[in-house]
């Protein structure tokens, strides 16, 4: 099982972090996604969708500093999209139970 770190720190929003997803899940590599969408358009419904497409890796995502017990998505843009990306995270591996998520 290959784990894929996202360690808050380094992001400076929730932008980069999808920035960052697509490298580390290697984007391109599929032919429905290769140059095109960057950064999967920060949107929710295709970070599921691409999710989907990785679903057969059998990868642990680990969300890394981030502290999702204090968000605020009512209050913030910034929190609404990371409660966002969470909800869609916690989907995927209910649909795909061969993926892990872990929050240290």
């Amino acid at each position: 099982m290959r784990k894929i770190i996202f360690d808050k720190n380094e992001y400076e929003s929730y932008k980069s972090f999808y920035d960052d997803l697509c490298k580390k899940l290697n984007k391109d590599r599929f032919l429905d996604w290769k140059n095109d969408y960057d950064g999967l358009c920060y949107r929710g419904d295709f970070l599921y969708e691409f999710l989907c497409y990785c679903a057969p890796e059998n990868n642990t995502y680990i969300f890394k500093n981030f502290d999702i017990a204090n968000l605020k998505p009512e209050k913030k843009f910034e929190d609404f999209q990371w409660s966002i990306v969470f909800k869609i995270f916690e989907s995927f591996v209910k649909e795909y139970p061969n993926n892990q998520l872990e929050f240290i």
